[in-house]
């Protein structure tokens, strides 16, 4: 295949993949996986492809600031198909060393002939002229709207944040949620020991980092050789951020116990809460989504959990059994963990973090009802929102005065405890996703 057709193969499928996304309006993950298993890609295409589309999401607020100061008409007036080839060439210029600017001219140009042809002549003068105006510094917007774009945030999320927030803060924040992630991987314990994980990594030439707190969390710096090794395959190794990693430990999993995980898929909480309970006892492990279900039963037997019962339920009304621990890790606006879910900030609304407040506080009420007296409630979000956090646990102690707030600092290094006892963590501050987690007892 020609060299150009092979730049056009996967700029064209990063295009399409964002298009699908966009005008479907569907979380930009599954479009992707969706559309790479239908088409025969090189490791390091699929690399290129994966970078193109999460950086360009990314970053797409800054972008679209940049193309503006050297668009002379008005921006709203082009249509999705265009912007996207605008945001992907720009991309390119601005963020992606490996390509000279006049390739991504030249490609984004090719590239619009098959797709919107009356266009190419804008796109080549554009992004020509983009090209040059990036040589040049451009200074950081004081006005709140254009600072929000130029941090690549939706303008209600900046306001939001400015409330509670110094602008400081509120910019480390978004200068966190603008790096590529950090890809953490958890050893799975229950198929191989620190020893023998640490002997693999180092005899096949991985260079990685294991994490001061819990050396089960670790990085490297070959991501993408370590997810096609043997190692994961064998689920020796899952993907899972510390911060998940400290809720669960908030909980306390012992062996032989029995634990109910209320909003269990896709599992990786199930599966470390099994593993520190050295695959004993019994996790009943319940979703609202058959399909999150199925991704939560195919990992637990590809990393040889044996202990977990999964069900369909929804959580704001189901009748469960009664026990004594129990975790809710309640579905939530994810602002802890935009990072890594590069379209998460712009599809995501104030309307939804009502809704998403309303349902957290149906479910908590709901299944707090069925821990037993003197038993254990772990609620925990991947937010940073207080709505969601604070805002929830509030509002159920003053409903329900037979529970009581139990501090973390018993389980959880103090780094990682607010001042009122809870988890919470700060990315740009701790280094790892953002979330919190309160630990309560029932009177």
């Amino acid at each position: 295949m020609p060299v150009i057709e092979k730049k056009l193969r996967t700029r064209k499928l990063a295009w399409e993949i964002i298009f699908k996304a966009f005008d479907e309006d569907r979380r930009l993950s599954e479009v992707t996986q969706e559309k790479l298993v239908k088409i025969n890609l090189s490791d390091r295409e699929k690399r290129f492809t994966i970078d193109l589309i999460q950086g360009t999401i990314r970053m797409r607020g800054r972008l679209e600031w940049e193309l503006k100061q050297v668009y002379k008409n008005d921006w709203h007036n082009l249509i999705l198909k265009v912007k996207i080839l605008l945001w992907i060439g720009a991309y390119q210029i601005s963020y992606m060393d490996s390509v000279p600017a006049y390739a991504a001219v030249s490609t984004s140009v090719a590239l619009a002939k098959g797709i919107h042809y009356k266009a190419t002549g804008l796109i080549n003068a554009l992004l020509r002229v983009y090209s040059e105006s990036c040589k040049k510094s451009l200074t950081e917007p004081k006005e709140e709207e254009q600072w929000a774009e130029f941090m690549s945030h939706p303008r209600w999320l900046i306001r939001k944040w400015s409330l509670f927030w110094s602008r400081e803060d509120v910019k480390t924040m978004c200068e966190w949620n603008n790096k590529k992630p950090i890809i953490w991987f958890r050893l799975n314990s229950i198929q191989m020991s620190i020893q023998e994980r640490d002997r693999y990594l180092n005899e096949n030439n991985f260079e990685f980092s294991t994490w001061k707190y819990d050396n089960r969390f670790f990085n490297v710096k070959q991501t993408s050789r370590l997810l096609n090794d043997l190692i994961f395959d064998e689920g020796k190794l899952s993907i899972q951020n510390p911060a998940g990693g400290l809720v669960v430990k908030l909980l306390n999993p012992q062996k032989k116990d029995i634990i109910t995980d209320t909003c269990a898929a896709p599992g990786g909480k199930t599966s470390f809460i099994s593993q520190l309970m050295e695959n004993t006892g019994k996790i009943l492990a319940y979703d609202s989504s058959m399909i999150r279900l199925k991704k939560l039963a195919k990992g637990m037997s590809k990393l040889k959990v044996d202990n977990v019962n999964a069900e369909m339920a929804d959580m704001s009304n189901y009748k469960l059994i009664k026990s004594s621990k129990m975790i809710v890790d309640v579905p939530c606006t994810g602002t802890g963990v935009m990072s890594k879910r590069a379209d998460l900030r712009w599809r995501r609304t104030i309307k939804n973090l009502n809704e998403l407040v309303h349902l957290q506080r149906n479910i908590l009420s709901n299944v707090s009802s069925f821990v037993k007296k003197g038993g254990i409630l772990v609620y925990s979000t991947c937010s940073l929102e207080p709505e969601e956090n604070w805002g929830i646990v509030d509002n159920f102690l003053q409903t329900n005065k037979n529970w009581k707030i139990e501090p973390a600092n018993k389980y959880l290094p103090k780094e990682f405890i607010d001042s009122r006892g809870a988890l919470y963590t700060f990315p740009p501050k701790h280094g790892i996703d953002g979330g919190f987690a309160v630990r309560l007892i029932k009177k």
